[in-house]
C-alpha cells in the first residue's frame, strides 16, 4: 500500500515514475495504533468480512492455513506471475523508478529501482461472462523495491514479504483489496488483511493473525490503499504512449536490468527477456489494455450484469457520496494520469479533447531536440471512464457533458470556471437519478451568457443545452466552434517552433504540477516524481 512526494525539482536521470499502477494504497499496513477498535470480534469461521465473492475467496476461504507469507508462495498458490501458464508472457509489467515506499512514505532514492504489477494470467479460457480480459484484470498483485532490503547493495531490492492484491467481485462488480504478510512464527501461514471502503466513507481493516483466534474488525485512522487509489479501482498513472520508463515496445530493457540480481532479476526477467534465454515478453502496451478493460467492468460491470460497478454502487449508496460525487468526475477530476512528449505533444497541453468532442484534433508533433512535457498530469481514463458511464445509464446525456466541459475548452484539468460551478449545480441534485440531467441543464441554461465567452463557444454552449434544438442546429454550431478551435490550435502548434512559445507551454505544464501538488498534498498520495531537467529546462 502506498504513499509517493510528488513533483520535485532536482537533478535528473531517475525519471522516477512513480507508483506505478495498481499498487494498493499507502503506508505500512494495518498497524493497531492508527485504528481503532469498533464492536465484537468475529469468529474466525465467519468469514464474509474478510473475503469478498472474488478469486482470492476461491482460494482462501476455508483454507487459512494457506495464506502466502511472500511473493513465492503467492505466485505458486495462485498460478500467477512465475508459475502462469501462458507460454508468450507471463504477465509480470515491470517500471522503473527512483523512489521507495518502504518505510510507509514514499521516499527519493539514488538511482533506479524496479516495481512490478502481475495480472491475473490469462491462459484464453473465455469465462461466462462474455470478458476475454478477465483472467488479467480480475485478480493483479503488485511488488516494490527497497534500499534497505537485505541484498538491494547487490542488486536484489525487490520486497517479497509483503504481497498487495485486489481482486474484482463478483457479486458488487468492486474491487476488494487485501494485503498478506509473514506470521510472527515462521512456520505459521502468512497474516491476511482485507481493506475496505464503507459507504459511510470509513476505511475498515479486517484482520486474521493465525497467532490470534478470531478474526479482528478495526476502523482505521489512515486511508490506506484509498490515499492512492480515491474510488478503490485500478491505477495506471501512464497508461498511454510511450508509457514512460515502463517496459514497453519503447523501452524494452530496463535501465537497471543489467545490475539485478536474485529474484528481483528473475521477476524482471519476465518483463524484458533480460538474460535473452526465453522469448516472453510483458509490455506495458497490453497492460494498457487489460486496464481499460478493468476500468469499464469496474465501472460499469458487465454486459450481461449492468446493474454491478462502482457507478452503480454509488448511485445505490453503497459507496460514499452518491450521484453528487460521481459528478465530479464530469466538472473537475478524482484522479490525474501523466502525459509525456513522444512523437507528438500531448493534445491536453492546449485543449480539453472533452470539449472538442467530434473534432478530430490531431496533438503537434514534438521536436527532439527539445521533448517536453515529461509526466504532466492530464484528465484520468477513470474520470472519463466514469462521465461515460453516468451517459449510458441516463443520468446525464452527452450533450449535458459536452455543455460542462465548454465551460473552459482550454483546460482538461484543474479549471475553475468548471469547478467553481460544481458545487451550486449540484446543490439540491433530485433523488430521482432521471431528473439530474435536467437539474444541471436548467442550472446552466439559466447562466449561459455568463458562464460561457461571447461568439462561437457560447452559441454552442446555448444550443447544446436547448432541449428543443434539433440535430442540425447541434451540427451547425459544433462545425462553427470547431473551426474557431482550429485556429487557435494551429497558433498553438506555431509556438512549438519558437524558444519564447516552447517557455511559455513548458510554463503551462509546471502549472499543472503545481496543482497536482496542491490536490494530492498529503505523503500518502499517487504522484509520480519528476524532474526539471527531463522538461528540458
Amino acid at each position: 500500500m502506498f504513499s509517493s512526494p510528488f513533483l520535485r525539482s532536482k537533478g535528473l536521470r531517475a525519471t522516477g515514475l512513480l507508483v506505478a499502477a495498481l499498487m494498493l494504497g499507502a503506508t505500512g499496513g494495518c498497524d493497531d495504533e492508527d485504528s481503532v477498535e469498533t464492536g465484537d470480534e468475529l469468529d474466525v469461521t465467519e468469514t464474509k468480512t474478510l473475503f469478498g465473492d472474488d478469486r482470492v475467496a476461491d482460494v482462501l476461504n476455508g483454507h487459512l492455513d494457506k495464506v502466502p507469507r511472500n511473493w513465492a508462495e503467492f505466485e505458486t498458490l495462485f498460478g500467477m506471475g512465475r508459475a502462469c501458464k501462458r507460454q508468450d508472457s507471463k504477465e509480470i509489467f515491470v517500471v522503473e523508478e527512483s523512489s521507495t515506499r518502504a518505510t510507509g512514505a514514499t521516499e527519493e532514492v539514488e538511482g533506479l529501482m524496479p516495481r512490478a504489477v502481475i495480472t491475473g494470467c490469462n491462459t484464453g479460457d473465455m469465462p461466462n461472462n462474455g470478458e476475454p480480459q478477465y483472467q488479467s484484470f480480475s485478480l493483479m498483485a503488485a511488488l516494490f523495491s527497497s534500499p534497505d532490503v537485505p541484498n538491494a547493495s547487490k542488486g536484489d531490492p525487490m520486497v517479497f514479504d509483503r504481497v498487495e492484491v485486489m481482486a474484482l467481485d463478483r457479486k458488487t462488480g468492486l474491487y476488494n483489496f487485501y494485503l498478506m504478510t509473514p506470521s510472527a512464527d515462521p512456520k505459521a501461514p502468512g497474516i491476511l488483511q482485507r481493506i475496505q471502503l464503507r459507504p459511510d466513507g470509513s476505511i475498515f481493516v479486517y484482520t486474521k493473525d493465525p497467532a490470534k483466534k478470531r478474526l479482528s474488525s478495526k476502523k482505521s485512522a489512515d486511508r490506506m490503499c484509498n490515499n492512492c487509489h480515491k474510488n478503490m479501482g485500478p491505477l495506471f498513472n501512464e497508461m498511454h504512449e510511450p508509457w514512460t520508463n515502463w517496459v514497453s515496445t519503447h523501452k524494452t530493457l530496463p535501465e537497471s536490468a543489467s545490475k539485478l540480481t536474485g529474484e528481483t532479476r528473475s521477476i524482471v526477467n519476465e518483463a524484458a527477456s533480460i538474460d535473452g534465454k526465453h522469448s516472453r515478453l510483458s509490455l506495458a502496451n497490453d497492460f494498457e489494455k487489460i486496464v481499460i478493460a478493468g476500468l469499464r467492468v469496474w465501472n460499469e460491470g458487465y454486459a450481461t450484469a449492468p446493474k454491478l460497478g462502482f457507478v452503480q454502487a454509488t448511485i445505490d449508496g453503497d459507496q460514499p457520496g452518491g450521484v453528487k460525487t460521481l459528478l465530479k468526475s464530469v466538472f473537475c477530476e478524482t484522479e490525474l494520469q501523466y502525459a509525456s512528449a513522444f512523437s507528438t505533444v500531448p493534445l491536453e497541453l492546449f485543449v480539453d479533447p472533452g470539449a472538442v468532442a467530434g473534432g478530430s484534433f490531431q496533438p503537434p508533433i514534438s521536436y527532439s531536440t527539445n521533448v517536453f512535457p515529461i509526466l504532466m498530469p492530464v484528465r484520468s481514463d477513470m474520470d472519463k471512464r466514469i462521465e461515460t458511464s453516468l451517459i449510458k445509464k441516463k443520468v446525464v446525456s452527452q450533450k449535458t457533458t459536452i455543455a460542462v466541459r465548454l465551460l473552459d475548452d482550454r483546460n482538461d484539468i484543474f479549471s475553475k470556471a468548471r469547478c467553481d460551478l460544481y458545487a451550486p449545480a449540484t446543490n439540491g441534485l433530485p433523488t430521482d437519478v432521471t431528473k439530474v440531467d435536467g437539474h444541471l441543464r436548467a442550472f446552466l441554461r439559466a447562466r449561459v451568457d455568463s458562464v460561457y465567452p461571447p461568439g462561437a463557444r457560447r452559441e454552442y454552449g446555448k444550443v447544446l443545452l436547448d432541449d428543443a434544438a434539433s440535430l442540425e442546429a447541434v451540427k451547425s454550431a459544433r462545425t462553427a466552434y470547431l473551426g474557431t478551435m482550429a485556429t487557435l490550435l494551429k497558433d498553438d502548434a506555431a509556438k512549438l517552433q519558437t524558444v519564447q512559445g516552447r517557455d511559455e507551454l513548458k510554463s503551462r505544464s509546471q502549472l499543472r504540477k503545481d496543482a497536482a501538488h496542491v490536490m494530492f498534498n498529503q505523503d500518502a498520495n499517487p504522484m509520480p516524481i519528476v524532474h526539471d531537467e527531463e522538461l528540458g529546462n
